[in-house]
């Protein structure tokens, strides 16, 4: 019995796939440090309630999607879908995970509410039948890029009230120079998930076309969303240089993105391939490549910058 129970709590751990968005928290870590260090035990609170939500859209993606996941080699083996956890059991335990996450954000600032909501919505929206957003072609990546880019960068900013306490008054330079940075920041983590999100449905073309999912790949191709998948990819890593030769950005701000560049070149090297020869198996290895390599990176520049924040 005790080994039943243990294989459960299994379960529903691995049902919460950390793993799938350890990056999500580190863009999330990136917005909470980049101008001001938050106080300590708020960071703590609010960093604490960001992976709540973030687990209880993943367990609920599993509940939507367990039918489609069956048919799905790769993700066959996830607990909803294998039966492992019970939809009822998913369900719930995506609920009290958002509950609880909610509870948290209410004890440390209520204000941030709002902003947890719209990330929870988004989340739902993303898999439910209506509005199914994963289905409808290019609205897909958008959300996926705003959702696992742009809000949980713009949801660390507010650990410490970076954007909120200045919304309307853009008349003095410094809070416009706030939001440009913010902006310019989030745009090439925006295009990095958002192509993520390319090669992810290319990767699950076979399934998706079977179950009559109409995803971008199943709806454009393969190749097409590679191709663009690429495109956004490379976007995201010229973007700072893009930044340099228009004057948004300062020589100060290059580092940053210097210090992770070195992380881009396995990825690269591997898309070419997967380019040259595109077939399921090459597709799910980039995929791994990506995610292997994309957490890493984000993780050497948070270091980075709370370094910077620590001694300068």
């Amino acid at each position: 019995m005790l080994s039943g129970r243990f294989g459960l709590v299994k379960a529903y751990l691995r049902a919460v796939r950390v793993g799938s968005w350890i990056g999500w928290l580190f863009n999330f870590g990136l917005g909470s440090i980049l101008f001001a260090f938050p106080p300590v035990g708020r960071a703590l609170v609010v960093s604490f309630a960001f992976s709540l939500a973030t687990a209880s859209i993943f367990v609920l993606n599993q509940y939507f999607d367990r039918e489609a996941d069956r048919e799905n080699e790769a993700k066959a083996v996830l607990p909803v879908a294998s039966g492992r956890i019970t939809p009822r059991g998913s369900l719930v335990f995506s609920f009290s995970l958002a509950s609880l996450c909610l509870t948290s954000v209410w004890m440390a600032d209520a204000s941030l509410i709002p902003l947890f909501l719209v990330y929870l919505g988004l989340g739902m929206a993303y898999s439910a039948p209506l509005p199914h957003f994963k289905t409808v072609p290019i609205v897909d990546f958008v959300v996926s890029g705003i959702g696992a880019g742009l809000l949980p960068f713009i949801m660390g900013l507010e650990v410490s009230h970076q954007l909120t306490p200045y919304p309307f008054d853009l008349s003095h330079s410094w809070v416009r120079r706030r939001y440009y940075d913010a902006l310019l920041t989030a745009t090439p983590l925006m295009l990095f998930y958002s192509g993520s999100h390319i090669i992810h449905t290319v990767r699950d073309y076979e399934a998706d076309h079977k179950k009559g999912l109409h995803t971008f790949a199943v709806r454009y191709g393969r190749k097409k969303g590679v191709k663009l998948a690429g495109s956004m990819f490379l976007a995201a890593v010229l973007s700072p240089f893009v930044y340099l030769a228009l004057g948004l950005l300062s020589l100060g701000y290059l580092p940053w993105y210097l210090i992770i560049l070195p992380f881009t070149a396995p990825v690269a090297v591997l898309y070419v391939k997967v380019s040259r020869n595109l077939s399921t198996r090459s597709v799910a290895s980039l995929q791994k490549v990506a995610t292997r390599y994309g957490p890493l990176a984000l993780a050497t520049l948070w270091v980075y910058v709370f370094l910077l924040r620590m001694f300068l």
